[in-house]
């Protein structure tokens, strides 16, 4: 069995990385309209980040070919940490949300169960 090296899984990693934004980035170019209802962001943001992360994969190649390999791994490594991170924090914003609107249905539910009993039941 031949063991990979770390050039030859730095350079996969870093040219898979580059393809998945690439697809990525025009997928969600491309399908903002529908994320946007999902994810509660406006559209134009959407496209906005789908072309950024579209132009960052040309960025990730054109590193592979012009900087060491461990400056290009440092440099892609970071930026994934603060994607990941952003990604995250959306998300727990998104949970939030979804906690504050199941309360409020909660709510809802009650009020039109108080609406509904007779007038003595509800003081």
């Amino acid at each position: 069995m031949r063991r990979i090296t770390g050039r030859a899984l730095g350079t996969w990693s870093l040219r898979i990385d580059a393809a998945y934004c690439l697809i990525l980035g025009i997928f969600v170019a491309a399908a903002a309209p529908q994320i946007a209802t999902a994810v509660a962001l406006p559209v134009p943001l959407l496209i906005a980040t789908g072309g950024i992360v579209a132009v960052w994969a040309g960025t990730v190649l054109w590193m592979v070919t012009r900087l060491t390999l461990r400056r290009a791994l440092h440099l892609v490594m970071g930026v994934n940490i603060l994607a990941a991170a952003l990604i995250a924090v959306a998300s727990l914003a998104a949970a939030i949300a979804l906690d504050v609107a199941l309360f409020a249905t909660s709510q809802l539910i009650a009020i039109r169960k108080l609406n509904a009993a007779p007038q003595a039941a509800t003081a």
